[in-house]
């Protein structure tokens, strides 16, 4: 039975390495031929999908009120900084896409912040981050726009924004357990560790058998990660042709300047 720190780790391993082994199957599939690798890889999938990496965060996250686990707060946290910058990504993608690359709406909620620095940023600096984000999101001007039909799809993607802030802050403010309820989150940590434990290292053993022969064949068709296309920085006031709809009014615009400059005070 692994101990309270080797599950923890094991889970957190479990989780990472399902993205991975996700986007190494796809690599290998643009390659000819290597069907006895592709099926091994395959295999590799669904042996990690018994150790259940996508139903574990929660019980990670839960497990950091366990006095033991208080070292790992960082490091979690980190992994959970990097969630909250993805669905950030995933706000500023979607009202690009369903605004336009020069949508009042990005400047309103985006002007000022540096997001490539957002994953590395230390923890004062991300908490600071997401009060003015929450702050430019009650913004009227925001709120109104985001509740528009040509906004309305991102609903979902909104909720996970809050529910990523939400879960990092969680490791740091909730206080410890002890007692009868620590003692069923320690079971339950180490059970599910106990079982991914032999999940994952057969996972790893086949992934490393099916990509042993592929990985010059994978670099010789450049198999690269495409980089993200910058948005247009063009502000709509220095165009000669009509803003686009969805302009703050006049007080909007006055609750929005007042938002930015204290971010920046």
């Amino acid at each position: 039975m692994p101990t309270l720190v080797e599950s923890f780790e094991l889970l957190v391993l479990a989780e990472q390495l399902a993205p991975r082994l996700a986007a190494a199957e796809a690599a290998l599939a643009q390659l000819p031929g290597l069907e006895g690798e592709k099926a091994w890889l395959a295999a590799a999938r669904d042996r990690l999908a018994t150790a259940r990496p996508d139903a574990h965060g929660a019980l990670l996250d839960r497990a950091l009120r366990l006095p033991e686990l208080d070292g790992l707060k960082d490091e979690r946290g980190k992994l959970l900084q990097g969630a909250i910058a993805d669905e950030i990504e995933r706000l500023q993608a979607g009202i690009a896409f369903a605004g336009g690359a020069r949508s009042p709406l990005l400047d309103a909620l985006f002007q000022g912040f540096k997001l490539a620095a957002l994953r590395k940023a230390p923890r004062p600096q991300l908490e600071k981050f997401c009060l003015e984000i929450e702050r430019r999101l009650a913004s009227s001007y925001a709120r109104r726009m985001l509740a528009s039909e040509t906004y309305a799809a991102l609903a979902p993607t909104l909720a996970a924004v809050e529910a990523a802030i939400a879960t990092w802050r969680s490791v740091f403010v909730d206080p410890p357990l002890d007692g009868a309820p620590a003692e069923a989150l320690r079971a339950e940590l180490t059970g599910a560790g106990a079982h991914a434990e032999l999940a994952i290292r057969q996972a790893r053993l086949l992934a490393q058998a099916a990509l042993l022969p592929a990985a010059e064949l994978l670099d010789a068709a450049g198999v690269l990660t495409a980089k993200a296309r910058r948005r247009d920085d063009a502000h709509p006031m220095l165009e000669h042709d009509p803003p686009p709809p969805g302009q703050p009014t006049a007080h909007e615009q006055a609750e929005l300047a007042a938002l930015h400059a204290s971010s920046l005070a």
